[in-house]
Parts: structure tokens; C-alpha cells; sequence
């Protein structure tokens, strides 16, 4: 997961929103929650979605809010996510704020009943505390080498809040995939994320091994690729898919070189 900047809702979509919401014949002043839940969404259906989904895009750099593959801004390649669930905030379902551009989580793979969904298809309606628009929070994700996501223990946030963002990550977006009651990694996720990030840490490893042998691997060098990388976080760029994990790795490694002087 990355940090994502949440940019200003545009002035047709919040237009589309404040229409609906003070047409009397929309009934949107009358629906209640979760008894409505149906009503409200037909009214969301009349957002321009394609206009949505192309702002999401922009804004996350064309990957998903919780698994970082790659997205696009049809309705064949993204979904939008209503952080504060549809069917418990009736003032967030109409609100640009409250939208993620998120993948199928495995919706589309072949069905199969013991498949691994992750991200929106898994969450359902329950109740996130993990936040990618929580810049601190992001900055606590890790990867392990087996393409584990997880939430470093530091002293930013105490063992509850370490171990509810944790149970989020595993339990609810499944973005681990399947564990066992150790907390091994069992099964990948019918998008093979987990490998996914597994090759993306090897590859990394890979190339700071080649930099060694040419004797380049120094932390001024490595934050230039840092630099590199955070460019495709700016403005309208796409980036690359599981970037996250590049970045993790770059910026741990940096830290360490500095240490040692080189």
C-alpha cells in the first residue's frame, strides 16, 4: 500500500452530488441506513462514474488503494471503493472524498469456490481502520520476504492500534492470502499478489547485488532511484504496479548505507 493524496473533489462531480441530493424527487433527504441501503445506491448509480473513475486514476497513479496492482479507469478495470461503507454513511456515499479506485480483488479470475479474494471483493461492508490516505500510517507498512505485507512495530502507534491495523490487512483485505493460526502464509490470493511482491523483493535484492559487484551501490546513488520512483507518485503519472515494495526496500537500504558512511 501507498500513501494516496486525496486531491479536490472537481466541480462537475460535486455539482452531480449536491444535484441529487437537493432534487425532491430523489428522495435522498428521506433514506435512512441500513434500511435505504438500495435506494442509496441506485442514486449513486447516477453519479458520473466514468469521470470518477478517471480522477481516482490520476490521483492513485493508475494502481489499486489496497493491493497496488495495476488499474484502469474503465469499469473493467476499476471499481470504486466507498471508504465509510455505502450502507453506513449516507452523507459519504455522494461524497468524492470518501471514493478509492480499488481492482476486483479476484471477482474476475476463474470461479472457484476455495479462490482467495482480497481488497474490496473480501471487505465487503465491515469497517476499515487502516487508511491508505493516512500518510502516517503508510509510512509503517512493510514487506518481508516471502511478499508479506505488514505493519513494523514502532513507536508511532501502540501494540492495539499495530495489531487492528494488522488484522485489517490480513483478515479483512486479505492481502496476505490465506495463514494458518501461526500466521503462516498458506495460500496466495486468486491475483497471486503475494508472489507478486515475493518476485518484486527478489528482484530488488538482485539488483542491489549487481550494483555491488560495480561498486555503485552507495546511498547518494540509491536515493536517486528513490527520487526516480517518487517522480511516478507526481502529478498525473502512472506508476509501476507493487511500487510500494520497490520504494520499501530502496529507502531501508539508503537508511543503512547512510549509517555506514557510504
Amino acid at each position: 500500500m501507498i500513501y494516496i493524496k486525496k486531491r479536490r473533489t472537481p466541480i462537475s462531480i460535486k455539482k452531480a452530488s449536491d444535484n441529487i441530493k437537493k432534487d425532491p424527487a430523489s428522495g435522498y433527504r428521506a433514506i435512512s441506513l441500513p434500511g435505504d441501503t438500495s435506494k442509496l445506491r441506485e442514486l449513486f448509480e447516477r453519479m458520473p462514474k466514468n469521470e470518477i473513475r478517471e480522477n481516482l486514476f490520476k490521483e492513485q497513479h493508475g494502481i489499486c488503494a489496497y493491493c497496488m496492482r495495476s488499474i484502469n479507469f474503465d469499469a473493467s478495470g476499476m471499481k470504486i471503493e466507498h471508504y465509510k461503507a455505502l450502507s453506513k454513511d449516507k452523507n459519504a456515499a455522494l461524497d468524492y472524498q470518501n471514493y478509492l479506485g480499488v481492482c476486483y480483488g479476484g471477482e474476475k479470475e476463474e470461479d472457484d469456490r476455495n479462490r482467495i479474494l482480497c481488497c474490496d471483493a473480501s471487505r465487503g461492508e465491515k469497517d476499515l481502520k487502516i487508511n491508505p490516505r493516512d500518510d502516517k500510517q503508510m509510512k509503517a507498512i512493510a514487506y518481508r520476504r516471502n511478499g508479506e505485507i505488514y505493519i513494523r512495530e514502532t513507536a508511532d502507534f501502540d501494540e492495539k492500534t499495530v495489531r487492528d491495523l494488522q488484522d485489517d490487512i490480513d483478515k479483512v483485505l486479505h492481502l496476505n492470502g490465506k495463514k494458518d493460526d501461526s500466521g503462516r502464509i498458506i495460500r496466495d490470493t486468486s491475483t497471486k499478489i503475494v508472489a507478486t511482491r515475493r518476485s518484486m523483493y527478489d528482484s530488488v535484492s538482485t539488483e542491489f547485488s549487481r550494483w555491488e559487484k560495480k561498486k555503485c551501490l552507495t546511498s547518494t546513488f540509491l536515493q536517486s532511484k528513490i527520487d526516480i520512483l517518487e517522480n511516478e507518485l507526481k502529478n498525473d503519472n502512472v506508476a509501476q504496479p507493487f511500487i510500494g515494495v520497490k520504494l520499501y526496500r530502496y529507502k531501508k537500504k539508503c537508511d543503512s548505507l547512510k549509517r555506514q558512511h557510504k
